[in-house]
């Protein structure tokens, strides 16, 4: 087999088990072959096929795979194929293996695999089948895959990009690449269609008719605190919570309202106020008035505040007693997520600058940030958890790309008072980001370690997955990181800061689907999946992500985020169990039997999330982290 001279300073060839067919192209800045496999023997059973590549050069570095696999058997599966690449750098050049998406969306008959290992430096592609394990990883299994004469097995890509900077990553040709290939011309719609984003309002109204209406009695919880009205929406319901069955008060998890960085109140109810005002509806307006007083309800301790209201033991709020996320290291019960209290202050500046500059939501953000400016390490960064008595520090993610959502907040701070030791504190944490997360991509944040997907010997904080190189990440820090640099380069003008936030927001593209897998049998384009160690496919934190693409698209006028943020808005409202969604409808009914027209607006989280193949709708809801997530987004977009 010959193949290019440009591709031997990357990759050889070890001996394959079928027939390969290299077709070279070469484009302004891109050396490009497309590699196809063919079955030329006959017809015959076999465990699997796949084209194994040694990376030759000791200098050559992995920077991205979209999923790890820590242990030998382990492989990327084609359950994670959202935008898929696995990503090399070397001195000024990068290099990519990329599958072919329009092959696997016209004939796939077999799980397509593929792993980059260090150890042995191997880069593979191939079919084979494997399942979930140790949520969540994909294990080879051994199952015959059966294979006929002259059949065309598999396609992938193999592309070079010169840099002008040396050592800088920087992922943004792969995602420009993946998007000219196959996702421009799956998200661009006919006839100016893909604009049209009023005609998800339906699905607000199922939202709120849901929470406010149907399953008004479970979900909206109201209460007094310090003589003051308060309420929101409840942490968590279950499917079978639905009113009449008698199960009403069957709670999944201990009844709570939450601001935090996932489960936002004040944020949901930031929507329901827009909305509220839009459609002349008091009662949605009042009932966010109720929210934003529960959000400055919250004691605040020389600054610092928690982020849940846990009901007593009855299920009472009247008796409720303050605390923070459950989502955090062992031993960390009286520990303050600084995160938490940032997110809730940026969404007080929020509300301050476009609904009502009530002077509470500016004096509570103010006393927080004087605080957290003394948290500040000298490098930059901030530390993760504080204890809220002591004011002892964690050890764990004690200068983490948390850092950028406290930028975040510093930023528009700084744009509302012109304070300059705001803007400087900013400035500082993100000098921090630049040089200490962006080059090795160490995208480390409480999710990544604390959530579902937890540690185990094969990912440990701060180290590095060892078959590949490189650290576990999430998206989610990636996204404070591309909001902080955006916000900067709004209120300095620094060109600096926009450039940095598109290599970020590329990296978060990675996250994104760019077609629909017929083998995953729901709406997938334009969802978002979670991090290198969970499998999520539509997952709630879109709809935040969809704001983040739109507002790129104002700064800088490329088409490509605009597309990315309508479909990620889009995505938000698949998994709603409603007329408007009939085949995602049909699987909730033949899950929970009793679904009907009094559950429309009951929406899941994600979808393909954990051990099971196959679309399953999961049996809760979290309105602060779906359905009330995404209408919030909608209301910013449409207001």
């Amino acid at each position: 087999m010959k193949y290019p001279k440009w591709l031997q300073n990357w990759v050889d060839f070890n001996e394959v088990p079928c027939t390969v067919c290299i077709t070279e192209e070469e484009r302004a800045g891109q050396q490009i072959v497309l590699v196809e496999a063919k079955w030329e023997q006959p017809s015959q059973e076999v465990q699997h096929i796949q084209i194994d590549m040694v990376v030759n050069d000791p200098r050559i570095n992995c920077v991205w795979k979209p999923h790890l696999s820590p242990e030998k058997n382990m492989v990327i599966g084609d359950y994670v194929f959202r935008s898929p690449a696995i990503i090399f750098e070397k001195l000024d050049k990068r290099f990519a293996l990329i599958p072919d998406i329009d092959f696997l969306d016209t004939q796939r008959g077999t799980p397509h695999i593929m792993d980059f290992v260090q150890s042995d430096r191997m880069l593979t592609y191939g079919l084979g089948h494997y399942e979930k394990t140790k949520h969540v990883y994909h294990t080879r299994i051994d199952q015959p895959i059966k294979v006929e004469e002259d059949q065309l097995l598999f396609r992938f890509y193999l592309i070079e990009w010169e840099e002008e900077e040396e050592g800088k990553r920087n992922v943004q040709p792969v995602v420009d690449f993946i998007w000219e290939k196959f996702g421009e011309k799956r998200m661009r719609q006919k006839d100016g269609e893909f604009d049209r984003l009023q005609e998800l309002e339906v699905f607000v109204k199922h939202t709120y008719d849901w929470a406010f209406k149907r399953w008004e009695k479970i979900v909206w919880q109201e209460f007094t605190i310090n003589q003051t009205k308060v309420g929101g929406c409840v942490f968590i319901v279950r499917a079978t919570q639905s009113p009449g069955l008698g199960q009403e008060e069957n709670w999944r998890e201990r009844k709570s309202l939450w601001n935090q960085a996932w489960f936002s109140s004040l944020r949901s109810a930031y929507g329901y106020r827009i909305w509220g005002e839009k459609w002349h509806n008091q009662e949605m307006i009042q009932k966010a008035e109720k929210a934003k007083n529960f959000a400055l309800a919250a004691p605040q301790t020389d600054g610092l505040f928690p982020s849940v209201y846990w009901a007593d033991e009855n299920g009472s709020f009247v008796h409720g007693v303050w605390g923070h996320s459950d989502r955090k290291p062992e031993s960390h019960d009286h520990y303050g997520h600084l995160l938490d209290m940032s997110w809730t202050c940026l969404w007080m500046l929020k509300w301050y600058s476009d609904i009502e500059k009530d002077p509470k939501l500016l004096i509570y953000t103010k006393r927080y940030v004087e605080r957290l400016l003394t948290l500040q390490n000298p490098d930059g960064s901030f530390p993760a958890w504080v204890h809220e008595e002591t004011g002892s520090i964690s050890p764990y993610l004690i200068d983490s790309p948390e850092t950028s959502m406290h930028v975040w907040l510093l930023t528009n701070l700084y744009r509302i008072s012109r304070e300059d030791k705001y803007l400087r504190a900013a400035k500082k944490g993100m000098t921090f980001v630049v040089e200490q997360v962006l080059p090795e991509g160490r995208w480390e944040d409480f999710e990544l370690y604390w959530s579902c997907a937890r540690q185990w010997d094969g990912k440990r904080y701060g180290e590095k997955d060892p078959r590949s190189g490189i650290y576990n990440q999430c998206s989610f820090s990636i996204y404070w990181t591309a909001e902080a640099l955006k916000e900067l380069y709004k209120v300095t003008n620094e060109q600096r800061y926009l450039q940095v936030g598109e290599n970020v927001l590329a990296e978060l593209s990675l996250y994104q689907a760019i077609w629909n897998p017929k083998y995953l049998d729901i709406p997938m384009l334009g969802g978002f999946g979670v991090m290198t160690s969970d499998d999520e496919w539509n997952d709630a934190r879109q709809s935040l992500f969809a704001l983040t693409y739109l507002d790129y698209y104002e700064l800088t006028g490329k088409r490509a985020y605009q597309l990315r943020g309508i479909w990620a808005m889009r995505a938000s409202f698949y998994l709603m169990y409603c007329p408007e969604n009939p085949h995602v409808m049909k699987q909730y009914e033949q899950t929970f039997p009793h679904f009907g027209e009094q559950d429309y607006g009951f929406e899941m989280e994600n979808a393909h999330h954990g051990e099971n193949d196959q679309f399953q709708p999961g049996e809760f809801t979290i309105f602060d982290w779906g359905n009330g997530s995404a209408s919030a987004s909608l209301a910013e977009i449409l207001r």
